[in-house]
This record gives C-alpha cells, sequence and structure tokens, in this order.
C-alpha cells in the first residue's frame, strides 16, 4: 500500500512538472516566415522580409542586402521583381484551375441532361417500333387480335384437312386434291401465316405494322372466300355426280338416252376437262 502511494505521488510530479513546462513555451512569430506564407497565398504579393532601412537614401541592413539586395543571389531577386506566381491570386494557376473546373461542370450537366434527353427519346422512339409492346396496343387488343387469329397456325398437319382453319370441308378437301388446286392454296396460306409473324415479331413503326395487320387481314379475308367458291363448287360437283349415277343406273334399266342425261354428261365433261376455272 506504502508502495501505491508513493507511485501515485510520483506520477502527479511528474504530470506537474509537465504542466509547467508547457506554460513556459513561447509562441513564435518570425516576420520572414509570415511573409513567405502571404506571398503563397491570396493575401498579397510582397511583404518581402527582411525590409532594407535607408539613411540619407543608403541602405544600410545587411539582412536586406543578403536576401535581396546587391548581394542576393540573383535567383532571389528575379524572384522578387518577377511575375506574380501565388497559385490563389487572382491570375493564379489554382484559380485558374478552379474556374476551369466550373466550366468543366456546366459542361457536363449539360451533356449528361442531353444524353438523358437523347436516352429518353431513344426509349420512346425504340418502344414505337419495338416487337415487345404489340400485345399491349389497343387497336390490336380491340380487333386485329380477334380477327386475325385464324392466322396462327393456320395450315394444320395430318391428311385429313389441314385447312379447316379457312372453312374447308372434308368434302371438298378429297374432292380438290387430285386437281393440285390444295397446293397452291397452302402455299399461300404459308406465306400468310409468314407475313401475320412477322408483323407481330418484327421491329417496325407502329403505323406500318398497322398496315400489315390489315394486308393480312384482307388476305385472309380473300382466302376465304376462294375456300367458300370451292366449297360450293364441291357440293354441286357432288350432287351432279349422283345425278350422272342414277341416270346411268335408269339408263341400264330402261336402254333408253333422255335429253336430261344428255345435258348432265355435256355438264360433267366440262366441269372434270377443265376444274381450274371453278
Amino acid at each position: 500500500m506504502k508502495k501505491l502511494r508513493i507511485g501515485m505521488l510520483a506520477s502527479s510530479v511528474i504530470l506537474l512538472a509537465g504542466a509547467l513546462n508547457a506554460q513556459t513555451i513561447k509562441r513564435i512569430k518570425d516576420p520572414h516566415i509570415v511573409g513567405q506564407e502571404k506571398r503563397q497565398v491570396f493575401q498579397e504579393w510582397g511583404d518581402w522580409q527582411p525590409k532594407g532601412k535607408y539613411f540619407l537614401g543608403i541602405q544600410y541592413n545587411y539582412h536586406y542586402t543578403m536576401v535581396w539586395g546587391w548581394l542576393a543571389p540573383n535567383r532571389n531577386k528575379r524572384y522578387k521583381d518577377g511575375d506574380d506566381i501565388r497559385p490563389l491570386s487572382v491570375t493564379g494557376l489554382q484559380n485558374q484551375r478552379y474556374a476551369t473546373t466550373l466550366i468543366q461542370e456546366d459542361r457536363t450537366d449539360k451533356i449528361l441532361e442531353h444524353a438523358e434527353v437523347t436516352h429518353d427519346e431513344t426509349f420512346d422512339e425504340y418502344m414505337h417500333v419495338s416487337a415487345l409492346g404489340v400485345e399491349a396496343d389497343p387497336l390490336y387488343i380491340l380487333y386485329y387480335k380477334r380477327e386475325l387469329r385464324d392466322c396462327q397456325n393456320l395450315v394444320g398437319f395430318g391428311w385429313t384437312n389441314p385447312f379447316t382453319k379457312l372453312g374447308m370441308t372434308s368434302e371438298t378437301y378429297k374432292t380438290n386434291q387430285r386437281y393440285g388446286i390444295l397446293e397452291t392454296l397452302k402455299v399461300d396460306a404459308e406465306k400468310l401465316e409468314a407475313k401475320y409473324q412477322m408483323a407481330r415479331n418484327a421491329d417496325m413503326p407502329r403505323g406500318k405494322r398497322i398496315l400489315l395487320y390489315h394486308e393480312c387481314l384482307l388476305d385472309l379475308r380473300k382466302m376465304k372466300k376462294y375456300v367458300d367458291y370451292l366449297n360450293r363448287q364441291s357440293s354441286n360437283r357432288i350432287k351432279a355426280e349422283k345425278r350422272l349415277a342414277r341416270l346411268e343406273r335408269m339408263k341400264k334399266s330402261s336402254g333408253t338416252i333422255t335429253r336430261e342425261r344428255r345435258d348432265a354428261e355435256i355438264f360433267m365433261d366440262v366441269l372434270m376437262s377443265n376444274p381450274m376455272q371453278l
């Protein structure tokens, strides 16, 4: 316990001595250093310490003579009599850099603003021509999607009847298989389907896309009208063939040739000789 008290007393003495020693430190203000600091910052270009002292026009300050006077090095004289090289002076290099930085910041802000406007315009233009917004087009949703739904997979697979979406009946398909009409119809249907897919998936202006939709719609209606025509002709052909078969049976049973039978034979000869005119 006694040793602890001695240690605390010694520590107190050391701290007190340090405090007393710190209070004895004197602040030094060297005018030469202050003058040099002034020449480095914005205050003034001057305050050439030590200053000259004159008596009857004669300079007698030895320190001035050694630092700035005729005994001073040439570099000191050039420094004193030269241009103002303070970085923070009105025309100083640091102020020039700062002014240049402000100008560059202003230009940068203008460039960023221009880039942002260009980006927005580019995005709007891209969305105008992009196929990403096809499903959100109001005109497509309200009209063309419903009218052109048959253009999706227009030509089916299989041998039963691949033209069901065009309204072709099975009898028409079977009747016209041997005349080559269906091959031409299949090629036209595949072209129409490809055109519709291009209208939906290709990047193009909205106006051009709508015109392409309408062109597909006209082609689809024309194709369905042609298939309806084939259905009627096939129906008439089937009726004529049944009637001719009935007349043939009548001929075999009676052995006579009627005028009705001759007209039916002429009709079938013309019909079967040039089926493409249907």
